[in-house]
């Protein structure tokens, strides 16, 4: 797990329910180039639920504001593109940089539906 991603886990602690574990955590953002619209959000994904966090124009790991809990069997990856993958889980495009590649991927590996398949 990256710093940025271990820094995401730790402030997301708050939101979690009692016992419940996080498998990864990774950011994105809603545009590639910066604009005063764009916005990061976090992504935690839990051995319960997937958790999409608010976290502000200018910080990468802060978990602000909850926007959205999704089943844990939702697909995050795989990732694709050369630098961005473009990923859509609440209805706006995220822009997950590559540095993320590995956690996408170990995200959907530790998902329900992956250990059934």
């Amino acid at each position: 797990m990256s710093r940025a991603s271990r820094r995401i886990t730790e402030n997301a602690q708050e939101h979690l329910e009692p016992g419940e574990q996080v498998q990864g955590a990774f950011a994105g953002q809603t545009a590639i180039r910066f604009q005063v619209t764009d916005r990061y959000r976090t992504v935690v994904a839990t051995d319960r639920r997937l958790l999409i966090f608010d976290s502000g124009t200018f910080s990468q790991t802060s978990c602000t504001t909850l926007m959205a809990e999704l089943p844990r069997d939702t697909a995050v990856g795989p990732p694709s593109g050369l630098l961005w993958h473009r990923l859509d889980l609440i209805g706006e495009v995220l822009h997950v940089h590559r540095r993320y590649f590995s956690e996408v991927a170990a995200i959907d590996a530790a998902a329900p539906s992956a250990s059934t398949t």
